[in-house]
């Protein structure tokens, strides 16, 4: 499964898509506040209404999904192997890396 989302596309397409379904699930959530409210019913059912909420929800949601994306990539990228960053030397010991 990891192997899976180890490409950035792979990676970016799950955020976008979990964006939109955050977008869809707080859309359902305010239709139903606006239900609860005096003369809400009309805008909460609504099928204009509904598709204008959920584009202003995504307007938000989708760059905020990517921005997470790009911020989790840059965190858990390889950082190089840099010398003296956590791995041992092969050659350092006096009988050349080998330890019996």
């Amino acid at each position: 499964m990891r192997k899976i989302f180890s490409t950035w596309w792979a990676g970016l397409a799950f955020w976008l898509a979990a964006g939109l379904l955050a977008s869809a699930a707080l859309t359902c959530l305010v239709s139903l506040f606006l239900i609860g409210l005096p003369h809400g019913w009309d805008t909460a059912t609504s099928w204009a209404d509904v598709r204008l909420r959920f584009s202003w929800i995504a307007v938000f949601l989708l760059p905020a999904a990517a921005t997470v994306h790009l911020v989790l990539r840059l965190c858990t990228r390889d950082r190089g192997r840099a010398p003296g960053a956590g791995a041992a030397r092969p050659g350092s010991s006096r009988r050349g890396g080998l330890h019996r």
